[in-house]
């Protein structure tokens, strides 16, 4: 059947295509008449002639792009050289020297990222801690521009990181006289300026932390301080019978340190006492006033009406 006029005018159709180099055009065609006629000799062959052409056509393609990169390699343009070389692949899998060349490729650019890498966190810490020195205001400004520009780079990262930490001990350092005081509203505040830096940061967190504990011993030291004068006053009080006075004392000694237990008899003991010395003293000041009218009336006698 294939030595019918319709498939020799196939064939020559075929060849016509090859020979302009039209190879997925002659191809399709092949496989078109091998669909009808499976297994046709002369078209089986004819397509075997086809892949052999495509081969050495792109063997040509593969010598021809490799001869084009030279420059490449000695500007060492590697990314530039993997895109070249990625396309070719994929119709030239078993070509070992343009698999030996993408590799290679490969290899000298991961050493020249590494290396980009290194001169960019050299150049680039250099820079921020001569800003931190000259122009610490700046720090913020300049590690948000940096991070927002080379968000996925983790040198990047780690440099923001570091430097953000860097100025928050600038910071503290500078203020080391406010935060060794007792002005513990300031340093409050202070945290919260430098929580706006970074909030997750250790040394803010240990600063916050140390305020705290140092608040409420300097609480505990004033509340000390106040219980043991107010029990020297209290007891001067009771020693000279101000018992008035006493219960006023030890009633705000309570009110700071409520568990008092000496304080508590104290005022039990000045609240008994004040009662006895108030009943005493109106007991006198009746009787003093029984005298005075006696000795008045036995001095004014008609003064007085007799009921």
């Amino acid at each position: 059947m294939s030595d019918s006029p319709y498939f020799d005018q196939l064939e020559q159709n075929i060849l016509m295509l090859l020979s302009e180099k039209k190879f997925k055009q002659s191809y399709e065609m092949c496989v078109k008449v091998l669909d009808k006629i499976p297994g046709e000799p002369k078209f089986v062959k004819l397509k075997a002639k086809i892949e052999e052409a495509v081969e050495d056509e792109n063997i040509k393609i593969v010598e021809k792009t490799i001869e084009g990169l030279k420059p490449l390699w000695d500007e060492k343009k590697y990314a530039e050289i993997l895109k070249k070389l990625e396309p070719l692949l994929q119709f030239s899998r078993n070509n070992g020297k343009l698999n030996d060349l993408f590799l290679e490729a490969q290899e000298k650019y991961k050493k020249q990222i590494e290396e980009y890498k290194k001169d960019f966190e050299k150049n680039q810490r250099a820079r921020l801690t001569k800003i931190l020195q000259e122009s610490p205001e700046r720090m913020i400004d300049e590690l948000y521009f940096l991070e927002t520009n080379n968000s996925s780079n983790e040198v990047t990262k780690q440099l923001v990181i570091e430097f953000r930490d860097k100025l928050i001990e600038k910071k503290i350092k500078d203020k080391k006289e406010l935060v060794d005081s007792e002005k513990f509203d300031v340093i409050y505040n202070f945290v919260e300026e430098l929580k706006k830096i970074d909030d997750k940061n250790q040394r803010i967190k240990e600063l916050d932390e140390q305020t705290r504990r140092r608040q409420h011993e300097s609480q505990l030291a004033s509340k000390g301080e106040f219980v043991y004068k107010g029990g020297d006053y209290l007891s001067t009080l009771m020693k000279i019978n101000k018992y008035s006075e006493a219960i006023k004392v030890a009633e705000e000694i309570l009110q700071t340190d409520p568990n008092n237990s000496e304080v508590k008899g104290t005022l039990e003991e000045a609240k008994s006492k004040f009662f006895d010395q108030s009943r005493n003293e109106t007991v006198d000041l009746i009787t003093k006033n029984n005298s005075t009218d006696e000795i008045e009336y036995e001095k004014n006698k008609e003064n007085f009406t007799v009921i």
